[in-house]
């Protein structure tokens, strides 16, 4: 057996529970988040403060929504008779793995507004430098599907494709499969790179937003076709096409309106594009203000 088919979704005990690396690889990439966002959040005069307590208000809520998407996607798995306290526990088990973006998005959005009225702040401007950011801890997060054998493909039976990451070996079913985690790894980092380029040069309001959006849906719409979990490929096969249909069009859809934005703001004859970049005014923590 390869490798990538003994890695143990254990990371260490303590007190007797399993600490999952899936849910440490998605702690630190929403630490890693938080950190770069906190940089990126001067252009609105954020403080770190402010900042801490938006983490601390929209990733609870998040991960809520993102394991209540999970569970209602799998509910024949967790909705069992008797529904005892086990099945509770096991309803409620986020260190077991079972999150979906597709949920934690929209819930995490809902709670950012909460913050904006709080602080007063322009909500798709925070979204604009926030959103993008959050590829970047999707990224790392699908390293803890990989130690859990999550997210594969298609079974691989070139002997010459058998080689990570062109694939990997999973344990469960005794063979190797595209490594559609990794795939979407590297999706990830591009683009976060690519809209961290445009991040200081583009000043259309939305850009941000609209640039993650279109990425992350055509981003699915790539690897949606790939996948496969406990069905087999013709059985998926047509349910899939729907989703990857669904997810091109919506793709393309962002991808009108945020031209759609740029054309009407140059109409206006205002400036879109800072080829150095703009600045950006550090906000005054309140130890400076002490100073003062």
């Amino acid at each position: 057996m390869h490798w990538t088919g003994k890695v143990d979704p254990i990371a260490f005990y303590i007190g007797g529970r399993g600490i999952a690396w899936y849910g440490i690889f998605i702690t630190c990439g929403m630490l890693l988040a938080l950190w770069v966002s906190i940089r990126r959040m001067r252009r609105l005069k954020a403080t770190t403060d402010q900042m801490m307590t938006l983490f601390l208000i929209v990733i609870p809520v998040a991960v809520i929504a993102a394991r209540l998407g999970y569970v209602v996607a799998n509910y024949s798995h967790y909705f069992v008779k008797p529904y005892d306290w086990n099945a509770f526990v096991n309803t409620i088990a986020i260190w077991e793995g079972g999150l979906t973006i597709l949920w934690g998005v929209p819930g995490g959005a809902l709670a950012g507004i909460v913050w904006c009225k709080i602080y007063k702040k322009d909500f798709i401007r925070s979204t604009d430098i926030i959103l993008p950011v959050a590829l970047l801890a999707q990224a790392i997060g699908r390293w803890g599907n990989f130690m859990n054998q999550e997210l594969y493909g298609q079974i691989v039976t070139n002997p010459a494709l058998q080689w990570f990451p062109m694939s990997v070996y999973i344990a469960d079913l005794g063979s190797w499969c595209q490594a559609t985690f990794f795939y979407e790894f590297v999706l990830d980092l591009v683009g976060f790179g690519v809209l961290s380029l445009l991040y200081k040069r583009v000043d259309v309001k939305g850009f941000g937003t609209l640039g993650y959006a279109a990425w992350y849906t055509l981003t699915r719409a790539i690897l949606e076709f790939f996948r496969v979990e406990e069905n087999s490929f013709e059985q998926r096969l047509g349910f899939n096409l729907v989703q990857v249909i669904c997810f091109v069009v919506a793709g393309l859809c962002v991808l009108g309106i945020g031209a759609m934005c740029i054309v009407k703001k140059l109409k206006k004859g205002e400036k879109v594009w800072y080829a150095g970049g703009f600045e950006i005014e550090k906000p005054r923590e309140p130890a400076d203000l002490v100073e003062e």
